[in-house]
């Protein structure tokens, strides 16, 4: 039995998380307070602080949130938790946190128990059938769990769920588990109120919870081949008030649960799986729509869950995009259908489910019952297109409307398949007889065409392309050549800053923030030179430089010299960018970028690396003309209608694409067909 520590240690990372700041903050802390509490562990690179002494430094010296976030309070149990994490998986630490958290909700005193009886009701909520964890003494267990307890307060399932979150992003390489979203969507379409649920690769049972929280009253069931998430999944299950029944095992080679025919089964099995037992289940009696080929491990995932399912029940699964066309799988897939087994293919926008770099597809399926006749046809939307985070653009491609989109849609084909009418280019009832071909492609992709244009759309995007090359026009100032040479008295940025004339800024640590630490969307060097919206993001600490309409901005590396003046950007500056701050009563800002994206100006201050890269490494020696006050705001002037014209050649590149792949789609699609209109009218 593993003997553990006393006392709860921290690493610079998790006091960071525990104050709202970043690890920056945490490293001048330790510089600059001589209280700041000594490591007691760990490295001198990686040191380990007392989670107790930090806490209390945090409070006395008014560094602690004033109202803790859900986050810092979360981050506080995780590291409660750290010394059964260095003795056991961190999924069985966080479910023992769990099931004591369970025992509270049932009115269990943790310190009324014998050492006896505390192991035995812990390892009780957390039995799937295996082998339980190995538990630590109970005295150092106790102690860590009635403390995390009494730090998650009085909503356990809230809190519980946020450290479930917490824990995932420390293996977020190793184990992907699935998205609330996803899970919403399919407790939807799947899950009738009152049934039996089973989940046959339930992982920490994500799928399984958003059924449980969705639908009332639900029986759940699941197997995972893992233990630690096994009982991880059943302790969130019984914190979201249900019935569960989870086991642990090979769901395909040694089946659990071997006779359960449930109302609905849900499953994101896992993808590509080279051994999942081909040789050994070549004549299973689950697979009556044919004997999956070696390469097709999904497709014996789908019969697996129909094999679960009552007659006339409903199953969910997430795959990959390839499973609807890949040759190898045409025979099942022409059997699914032919029965009337297949019932949707929806395509999922990449982001909502993992592998999030994957735009993967939702299958619907039921058990036929004996005598029915098959649907009509096989219902395919297309949701690809989709926003799953967000919320600029098509309010009705967000992912939450979109998902209540195909809930309607569903419903109303499981009504009456033949009510359905098509829309084009999002879904489509397909005939059977359409899919049953030589290649038995199920991708909504292939039946849901995206519409040509219509001549509204086309006159519209005309409008815009004239408006826009009338606007390049106007937008251009008035420029005349210049008599002799110009600018022959110069001054630095650093003279300028000497003076008061502006401030010269740039973010002192350019490290990106981690996972749940507080930051702020930042403008880096290349969207300065591309011209485009901050896409970086800097943590939130004594670092930050918050941009401010007027200051003028420019990357330390660039292919060629560029600047640019902030006007209503609510971001920060990102470390690969510096930062201007003229007084608009000595130096105007237009000016300062305009001479400043000029090639010469910054000659004295780059060094170059390799052809073609600019490189500033001496920012206050970039020259720029010594003008009066008048004299700069008419260069000033110039310098921001050029950055129009800029703007506005870039915007009319746009929409003379989007016009050329209208017309291409248009004719393409049969649309539009050649001739003036004119001539369409004299017919």
């Amino acid at each position: 039995m593993p003997q553990l520590p006393t006392g709860t240690t921290v690493n610079s990372v998790g006091i960071a998380r525990l104050a709202g700041v970043g690890r920056a903050a945490v490293s001048n802390w330790r510089r600059r307070y001589p209280d700041f509490p000594a490591p007691v562990g760990g490295t001198e690179s990686s040191p380990l602080f007392d989670l107790a002494e930090v806490r209390e430094w945090l409070r006395k010296t008014n560094k602690l949130p004033a109202g803790e976030s859900p986050e810092s309070a979360t981050e506080a149990v995780w590291n409660l938790l750290d010394p059964l994490r260095e003795h056991m998986d961190g999924a069985d630490a966080v479910a023992l946190l769990g099931a004591a958290l369970v025992l509270r909700r049932q009115g269990v005193d943790l310190a009324q128990l014998s050492d006896g009886e505390l192991r035995d009701r812990l390892l009780s909520c957390l039995d799937v059938g295996a082998a339980p964890p190995e538990v630590p003494d109970p005295a150092g267990l106790r102690r860590i769990l009635t403390e995390a307890v009494a730090q998650t307060g009085d909503a356990a399932e809230e809190s519980f769920e946020r450290l479930h979150q917490r824990y995932l992003t420390s293996v977020a390489r190793h184990f992907f588990a699935d998205t609330p979203e996803i899970g919403a969507l399919i407790a939807n379409l799947a899950v009738p109120p009152g049934g039996t649920v089973f989940d046959p690769s339930c992982g920490s049972g994500t799928l399984l919870h958003a059924a449980a929280s969705q639908v009332p009253d639900i029986a759940v069931h699941g197997q995972e081949l893992h233990p630690a998430p096994a009982r991880l999944a059943r302790v969130r299950l019984l914190l979201a008030g249900a019935r569960p029944d989870i086991r642990c095992g090979d769901s395909l080679r040694a089946d659990r649960f071997d006779g359960l025919a449930a109302d609905a089964v849900i499953a994101h099995p896992p993808f590509n799986q080279a051994d999942w037992g081909f040789e050994e289940l070549s004549l299973d009696p689950r697979w009556r729509y044919g004997t999956p080929a070696r390469k097709e491990p999904e497709l014996a995932w789908v019969q697996h869950a129909l094999a679960h399912t009552r007659p006339g029940g409903t199953v969910a699964v997430v795959l990959p995009p390839t499973v609807a066309s890949r040759g190898s799988g045409r025979r099942v897939r022409r059997e699914l259908i032919r029965r009337g087994a297949l019932r949707a293919v929806i395509a999922l926008p990449a982001g909502l489910a993992p592998p999030m770099g994957v735009p993967l597809t939702l299958w619907v399926l039921h058990n036929p019952e004996d005598g029915t006749a098959p649907a009509d046809g096989v219902l395919l939307f297309d949701a690809s297109d989709s926003r799953v985070e967000g919320s600029g653009g098509d309010p009705a491609r967000s992912w939450p409307a979109m998902a209540e989109r195909i809930a309607a849609v569903y419903r109303a084909f499981a009504e009456d398949p033949g009510a359905v009418a098509e829309e084009p280019g999002r879904f489509r009832v397909v005939p059977l007889a359409d899919l049953l071909d030589e290649a038995v492609d199920v991708s909504p992709g292939r039946h849901v065409q995206r519409p040509g244009a219509d001549a509204g759309q086309l006159d519209e995007t005309r409008d815009d392309l004239v408006r826009l090359s009338e606007d390049l026009v106007t937008s251009l100032p008035g420029l005349r050549p210049a008599a002799g040479t110009l600018h022959l008295a110069m001054t630095t940025l650093g003279e300028l800053s000497r003076i008061g004339g502006l401030e010269i800024l740039y973010r002192r640590s350019g490290e990106e923030p981690a996972d749940g630490e507080p930051s702020l969307p930042a403008l880096t060097g290349e969207d300065i030179e591309r011209d485009t919206a901050p896409s970086g993001r800097v943590r939130l600490d004594e670092n930050t430089v918050r941009l401010r309409p007027g200051d003028v901005v420019l990357p330390r590396v660039s292919r060629r010299p560029v600047a640019r003046v902030v006007t209503d950007e609510q971001a920060a500056l990102h470390g690969s960018a510096y930062l201007l701050r003229p007084d608009p009563k000595v130096v105007d800002p237009w000016f300062l970028a305009g001479f400043l994206t000029g090639a010469g100006a910054c000659a004295a201050a780059v060094s170059t690396s390799r052809p073609g890269v600019t490189r500033i490494t001496e920012l206050r020696r970039v020259e720029v003309p010594r003008l009066p006050l008048e004299d700069q705001h008419a260069y000033g002037e110039a310098f921001r209608r050029l950055t129009e014209f800029r703007r506005t050649l870039r915007r009319t590149t746009e929409v003379g694409d989007r016009l050329w792949r209208l017309l291409i789609e248009g004719l393409a699609t049969g649309t539009l067909r050649p001739g003036e209109p004119e001539e369409e009218k004299k017919d």
